[in-house]
């Protein structure tokens, strides 16, 4: 009886330690802050930027979903709304694992119709391949969030340092305003 109990203990302590993640307590939750101080990525902080059209906390809950940073918008023309951001998880082909994935985030404005969206992560080639095929002309090198994009009359393409795709494509907008908005993309998480 008493190796039963022993043995019921020691299950007990593995069950604790496991749901405690490395028993130094309860794990952060998206609305306290992580044992180091930092706040966890779905916490708006003091340096999260203020996203377009009130997306901020959809782009922070994005950002929980993803591996890699997510950039929102800080600047749209007037009257755009938020239609929805959600997180897309892929998997590599071949494997079951899950790749990276993407961010997808779609803007709408009634009068004057036009409509923005942003992919970035991992997107399918067809959302590139839109953005270069419905444009005309060259592209301009412009900034993106301090590096480096191409501006198509259409959207707007970039590879972050970390190696992440970002694309902005449009209807309805200048390649003035997606020039504006593309200088206005901002990291929601350090």
């Amino acid at each position: 009886m008493k190796a039963i109990a022993i043995v019921a203990a020691l299950l007990l302590a593995l069950l604790a330690s496991a749901c405690t993640g490395d028993g130094g307590g309860p794990p952060a939750s998206a609305t306290t802050p992580a044992v180091d101080g930092s706040r966890p990525p779905s916490t708006p902080g003091a340096s999260t930027p203020t996203c377009a059209a009130g997306s901020t906390q959809r782009f922070l809950e994005a950002q929980a979903a993803a591996s890699f940073k997510v950039y929102c918008p800080t600047f749209l023309p007037a009257a755009f709304a938020l239609e929805e951001v959600h997180f897309e998880e892929t998997v590599q082909p071949g494997t079951p694992v899950p790749g990276p994935g993407s961010v997808v985030a779609t803007f709408k404005r009634g009068s004057p119709a036009a409509s923005v969206q942003f992919v970035q992560g991992r997107p399918a080639l067809s959302v590139i391949t839109d953005v270069r095929t419905s444009s005309e002309g060259e592209p301009a090198d412009i900034d993106y969030d301090g590096f480096d994009g191409s501006l198509f009359d259409k959207g707007v393409l970039a590879r972050s340092p970390d190696g992440f795709t970002h694309v902005i494509s449009s209807d309805g907008l200048t390649r003035d305003d997606l020039r504006q908005i593309a200088a206005g993309m901002r990291a929601v998480a350090p």
